[in-house]
């Protein structure tokens, strides 16, 4: 029996799909071989890199140990000699410190104007309370003060700031002590020849600045006595940039070896901006620079 059309064509589709099935098999089995041949490529060079990065990780290490090292030999060298880089530089200077803010405290820098032989007069601290108007006009009616034309705040710290630095403790003065506006570790009893004013603040407040720092600041001015703004290296707001602008000089660094050899420099005679803030214009004075007198 002769086969028909139908079981010639069947047979030929059954052909090919047999071919095509092995064709996709054989693509399959090859494609499985080239990513297995792949995958193990790509992990041996990661391993590779690995083993690279690893060993460039160690070496690393051991910089940062050799620069370690070496930043506390230079520690170590200054903490060691700088006292007698500043010593007697200042001899003889009657020194007054003011910290317009009780966030930050900065009485630790008498040791080194001491070192230079300078004699730190008084260290006063303006509380809150200097920025309460209404605080401020209770105590000046219950001490029966009187109370002058324009801000109550700038008065009452262009009164404080002039008895610190004529050294004559006004009636005034008594009286913010009493009542806790200002504190004060030494006496005012005797006339300054450099005011240091401590800046830094936990908050903003340029309200503050502009009544409290800017009074003290145009004060020693007009009187004729130097003065120069100071700053610990982190505070949440710093005044420097402010102190630059009311045309004073500043040490950012205050709480370092470096910074509190820049001060002393400075007071010298050589005035800047010292430090390692934006504000900086100079890491530490150039003591090649002549001493202004």
């Amino acid at each position: 029996m002769i086969p028909n059309m139908k079981f010639y064509v069947i047979s030929i589709v059954a052909i090919f799909a047999a071919l095509g099935i092995g064709i996709y098999i054989g693509f399959t089995l090859d494609t499985q071989s080239f990513l297995v041949e792949q995958k193990e490529d790509i992990v041996t060079k990661l391993e590779e890199k690995f083993d690279f990065l690893k060993s460039e990780n160690q070496n690393l290490k051991l910089t940062v140990k050799e620069v370690e090292a070496e930043n506390g030999n230079y520690k170590h060298f200054i903490d060691s000699t700088y006292e007698e880089i500043v010593k007697n530089k200042l001899k003889g200077t009657k020194v007054a410190l003011i910290e317009t803010k009780d966030d930050y405290m900065y009485s630790g820098i008498g040791q080194i104007l001491e070192t230079a032989g300078a004699n730190v007069v008084n260290v006063t601290t303006l509380t809150d309370k200097i920025m309460d108007e209404a605080a401020l006009k209770n105590a000046y009616e219950q001490f029966e003060i009187p109370i002058e034309n324009g801000n109550l705040i700038q008065n009452t710290t262009r009164e404080i700031a002039k008895s610190i630095v004529t050294g004559e403790e006004s009636n005034l003065v008594k009286k913010m002590l009493e009542s806790n506006f200002i504190d004060l570790v030494g006496d005012i009893d005797e006339p300054i020849d450099y005011v240091i004013i401590a800046g830094g603040s936990v908050k903003e407040d340029k309200n503050r600045l502009t009544l409290v720092d800017k009074t003290i600041i145009d004060i020693c001015k007009d009187m004729g006595k130097s003065i120069i703004g100071i700053e610990k290296v982190k505070t949440n707001y710093s005044y420097m940039e402010a102190y630059k602008g009311f045309k004073i000089s500043t040490v950012d660094n205050i709480d370092t070896a470096m910074g509190k050899v820049s001060l002393i420099l400075a007071m010298e005679g050589r005035p800047g901006h010292y430090g390692t803030k934006q504000t900086a214009e100079d890491l530490v004075p150039n003591l090649k620079l002549s001493i202004l007198e």
